[in-house]
């Protein structure tokens, strides 16, 4: 990779890392369909979390609960509560899957296609009656749960792609509208083409059974016990490498391995701790080491692909944030060898990163104990005991040796050392992730534009849309809790004496994991999240506070903190009276506070936003408008606005020097304003040339990097104390001269 790519990821690794990072990144963090896939996945996570809490609770290996229980409740009680609660989750996976994964396809769909959206309902309806078709008519139930789970995946891909193609065509849309259902123009406009879907998935189901003599559901397990077929997996060794790996590979495609393979269980690896028995009986030593007990206590600690060794990965070396929750929610049923949330959750299956590990973790733990125990090291296992048995704990009562719990510890060891290089590539993907959606959901704070709702971001179904609502969430509790949140100052300077005259407060965050939040997202989240007013009350309170220190600390009287008003909290009546409070609450006089209005929607001259700004100028408050000449601003504020400042929009002031018509444009303001006895600012300005253009312009006043960056609080005061008692010395010198 470049040096460019090195320096934006932290992580450095080997050539093969690289590779694998190259090779997975675009296959799952940045292509649409796996995307839809993951999200699909997520959807899921409280029936995958309601499910694998329900098997807990029926297998937790306490003799004293389970007696208790079976007092309590009778014989049947595993048959009661949480198996009703299994039923409804994991019994039942594959539909909100085909649901969940179809809704994201068409949400990708329509973000791609902003003018030719489709119902993803309507969408998610047909994919999950393609699936439904194709189950096997003598046995659909038994295909609803994690059976059917990789069939599911499958049938939500084709569905959703014919689907698609098939709505596209102009053809085959019904142009009907009733008054009053939103919806009816969308769903008969779909209605032929979900027609054509069912009807093209019964045909394949129907021949496929015709064809092969089952349906694809009994296909696909018969496909996978097919390799146990062949002599080279007859001796127990072989046998039980191949198990493994084949468990494994169902897993990662999303299918019950275990289940799947329950007949070779019983056929192969019970029949072998049987005939175990048998030989102790009879004084001889067992003849197999592979068993179920082998593969459970010291291959599937904490779930298949060894998943305990993942989540000791991650807490060792992760530091995406998402990452390390789901490692806490999945740490106390992965104790007990129950991994679904992780498998769903992080996700595992159908994620590339992962697959490597997924499959070496367990192998190579199959070979290391076979030979642990071949060459007398370890006891073999010969206690059954629950699969929900702790590790450490298991190895011990497995073998009655304290060298079970050693080789267990040994095992976990090595297979969290293999996982870590790939929980790294795993952070680094979701980290590229992230910035991709940061930045897109900044592109979108900086639009005017809205969404059908009012919002800008959080009504929206995509990945900005949840990233979003999680940083609206996290900032009314930073806000809450007074951490992360702070204010920057950018001094504003005329040019002509070098003197700082005033500053504008800026809102900063800088969230725990995302690192600094720009203030165009931090405004946008607010506004739609409608805790505006709250976050613009906590930046005028710590602003005055701020200014009332400056003011102890000798700082001019005539020096102003302009404070950002966001146009949604002109819309509070008792507005005025509140920022009068707070000024008073500090004990500042009229020109250290002034209002800066930072538009997102259009002002309304016409309405309540009028009213508010005369009476916050009644109050003595200068009224500045940001981003002159831009967007939303317009000469009619000029007209029914009391405005004491203009600040020019960076569009102009960037390019004065290189654009006659911004040249032009900042001309006309600056007189204009003169005209009417209204200061000028130009913002972002950053450079000698464009401080000369815009003096040649009648321009004075600016605020930009040229003269400062924002600065904390204490270095405000002192960059303006310095500031201006050069200029003092500059203008006694002056005079002197004059004199």
């Amino acid at each position: 990779m470049s040096s460019k790519s090195h320096a934006l990821h932290p992580y450095r690794s080997s050539s093969f890392m690289e590779w694998l990072y190259a090779w997975a990144a675009p296959k799952w963090a940045l292509n649409p369909t796996m995307q839809a896939v993951r999200n699909g996945f997520l959807l899921c996570l409280p029936l995958v979390v309601a499910g694998a809490l329900a098997v807990l609770c029926n297998n937790l290996p306490l003799p004293v609960y389970q007696e208790a229980m079976l007092t309590l409740f009778g014989p049947d009680w595993k048959s009661g509560l949480f198996a009703l609660i299994w039923q409804g989750s994991f019994g039942l996976l594959s539909l909100p899957m085909v649901i969940g994964i179809s809704h994201n396809l068409v949400l990708v769909h329509n973000q791609e296609n902003p003018l030719s959206p489709v119902s993803p309902v309507t969408a998610s309806v047909v994919a999950l009656g393609g699936f439904l078709v194709l189950l096997p008519p003598e046995n659909m139930t038994g295909y609803l749960g994690v059976q059917g789970l990789f069939v599911g995946i499958l049938a939500s891909l084709t569905a959703i792609w014919l689907f698609l193609r098939l709505v596209a065509v102009k053809a085959l849309q019904m142009q009907i509208y009733s008054e009053g259902i939103a919806l009816a123009p969308q769903a008969f406009a779909s209605l032929i083409a979900g027609l054509i879907t069912l009807f093209v998935f019964a045909v394949i189901g129907l021949g496929f059974r015709a064809a092969f003599g089952l349906s694809i559901q009994e296909a696909v397990r018969e496909l996978v016990l097919l390799p146990f077929r062949f002599d080279v997996f007859r001796n127990m060794l072989g046998s039980g490498i191949a198990y493994v790996l084949v468990t494994h590979v169902c897993w990662f495609f999303g299918l019950h391995g275990t289940n799947v393979l329950d007949p070779l269980t019983r056929d192969i690896f019970e029949a072998a701790t049987q005939a175990n028995l048998a030989a102790l009986a009879q004084g001889l030593p067992p003849p197999h080491i592979i068993t179920k007990s082998f593969l459970d206590i010291f291959v599937f600690m904490g779930g298949a692909g060894t998943s305990i060794c993942l989540l000791l990965a991650i807490f060792i070396a992760s530091r995406n944030h998402g990452s390390r929750r789901m490692a806490k929610i999945s740490i106390a049923p992965g104790l007990f060898n129950i991994n679904e949330i992780v498998l769903f959750g992080l996700p595992v299956i159908l994620n590339p990163v992962f697959l490597l590990p997924f499959l070496l973790v367990p192998l190579m733990l199959t070979l290391v104990s076979f030979l642990a125990i071949r060459l007398g090291f370890v006891p073999l296992p010969m206690e059954a005991l629950e699969w929900t048995t702790p590790p450490i704990l298991g190895g011990m009562l497995a073998t009655h040796s304290v060298a079970g719990s050693v080789l267990q510890i040994f095992n976990l060891v090595l297979g969290t050392f293999i996982y870590l290089p790939f929980v790294k590539i795993s952070d680094r993907i979701k980290a590229e992730r992230q910035k991709v959606a940061q930045q897109k959901l900044l592109e979108i704070a900086c639009n005017n534009t809205v969404g059908p709702s009012g919002k800008k971001c959080l009504d929206r179904d995509d990945e900005v849309g949840s990233l979003a609502r999680i940083l609206a969430h996290e900032l009314e509790l930073a806000m809450e809790a007074g951490e992360g949140l702070y204010l920057e100052y950018q001094p504003q300077v005329d040019g002509r004496t070098s003197r700082v005259i005033g500053t504008e407060a800026l809102v900063r965050w800088r969230h725990p994991v995302f690192g600094p939040i720009p203030a165009p997202i931090i405004i946008a989240i607010s506004e739609d999240g409608e805790f505006i007013r709250h976050l613009g009350l906590w930046v005028l309170n710590e602003a005055c506070a701020e200014r009332a220190r400056w003011h102890e600390a000798g700082l001019a009287a005539n020096f102003k903190t302009s404070v950002n008003l966001s146009a949604r909290q002109l819309d509070d009546e008792s507005l005025p009276e509140k920022v009068a409070q707070c000024r008073n609450a500090y004990h500042l006089s009229t020109p250290m506070i002034g209002i800066e209005v930072t538009e997102s929607v259009a002002l309304d001259p016409d309405a309540m936003h009028n009213q508010i700004l005369n009476h916050l100028h009644d109050l003595g408050f200068a009224i500045s408008i940001d981003d002159f000449g831009m967007g939303h601003s317009s000469l009619v504020y000029l007209k029914y606005f009391p405005v004491n400042v203009l600040k020019i929009d960076k569009v102009l002031s960037k390019d004065v020097a290189t654009s006659k018509i911004s040249a032009e444009v900042i001309a006309t303001i600056v007189e204009l304003c003169r005209a009417l006895k209204i200061k000028v600012v130009a913002e972002f300005v950053e450079n000698q040339e464009q401080v000369d253009c815009l003096q040649t312009l009648g321009c004075h006043l600016f605020q930009g990097y040229f003269y400062s960056p924002p600065l904390k609080g204490d270095d405000m005061l002192s960059y303006a104390m310095r500031m201006n008692a050069t200029a003092d010395m500059a203008e006694l010198g002056q005079n002197a001269k004059t004199n």
